[in-house]
Order: C-alpha cells, then structure tokens, then sequence
C-alpha cells in the first residue's frame, strides 16, 4: 500500500488524525515551549510582582514569584500556541468544513477550551509539583518539567479536539 493510499484509507482515518495532530503538536510545543522558556527566563527573569503579590495576599491568597511566573510564562505560551493549533488543525487534521464565521467561532472557542483545562489548568499545576514550587520537595529543572507535561496533555488535546471541538456529525471512531 502507497504511503498516500494508507492516509486516505477510511479504516485508518483516526491513526491518520492522530498523527497529522502529533505534526500540528510538534509546531505548537515548539512555539509554547519557545515562548514559555523565553518569558520564565528573560522576559519575567527580574520581575518581583511585588503588587500582584500584595493584591493576592489581600485576597487571602498567598502565591510565590516563582508561582506568578509559571503561570503568566505558560498563560502567553498558551494562548499563542492555541491560534496555531486552531489554524492548523482546522485545515490539516480534521479538515471541519467551517464555513461561516459562526462555525469558526464555534470550533474556536471549543478548541480554545480544550486547551485551556490542558494547558492553563493541568500544565501549571504539573510544572509546580514537578519543579518543588509547591510542598512537594520535586528538584526537576523547569525545562523539563515543562516538557514532561506534554506526556499528559497531548492525548487529551488529541480527544478533546477530535470528538469535541472538531466534531464531524459523520464522524466514527
């Protein structure tokens, strides 16, 4: 069988999704792992958030600096890696047929969701526990507990992108 006649064939139409959006995942854990690395270790390198701090504490919330960067570091990461994501699954994975711009909004926002519990929710709070920002006595070096964090992120972006955001009315498993 033709590498071309395997990636049309229906029986192997979720193996082939998968791993057009393990390519499309490739390009965003660059750009997410790019930005996030740039901001942790440049862009917020100095910054004390002093006044966040104090507002946090007012709040009865008690956050370290160390927190605040994790969290603004993966934040910007995630919101440009979710546009690519859009963009490139829409067209190249699961090919979703929108058309109107309230299809795209839709879809967009789904995705965007999607993301956000993986890589706004789950992804932080891995990279503390990992790295000892929390309790737990973890010395991971953040840049791969940054990376590790995909181990457990990729597969439920692939699920929830799939059957959720992306959902194709004709679609099978």
């Amino acid at each position: 069988m033709k590498p071309k006649d395997f990636l049309n064939n229906p029986k192997f139409s979720s193996l082939t999704q998968f791993i057009k959006f393990c390519l499309v995942g490739v390009s965003n854990t660059l750009i997410s792992y790019g930005i996030d690395m740039l901001c942790f270790y440049i862009l917020f390198a100095f910054c004390e958030f002093e006044s966040l701090i104090f507002l946090l504490a007012k709040m009865g919330i008690t956050a370290s600096t160390k927190i605040i960067k994790v969290v603004f570091s993966s934040a910007l990461a995630f919101f440009v890696s979710v546009i690519n994501s859009y963009l490139l699954n829409n067209r190249f994975v699961f090919k979703s047929g929108n058309s109107t711009l309230k299809q795209h909004l839709k879809s967009f926002f789904k995705t965007l969701l999607s993301y956000g519990i993986t890589g706004l929710v789950i992804s932080p709070l891995i990279k503390s526990w990992l790295t000892g920002f929390t309790v737990v006595n973890f010395k991971i070096p953040y840049s791969l507990a940054s990376f590790g964090t995909l181990l457990v992120t990729v597969p439920i972006n692939f699920i929830l992108n799939k059957f959720w955001a992306f959902k194709n009315k004709k679609q099978i498993l």
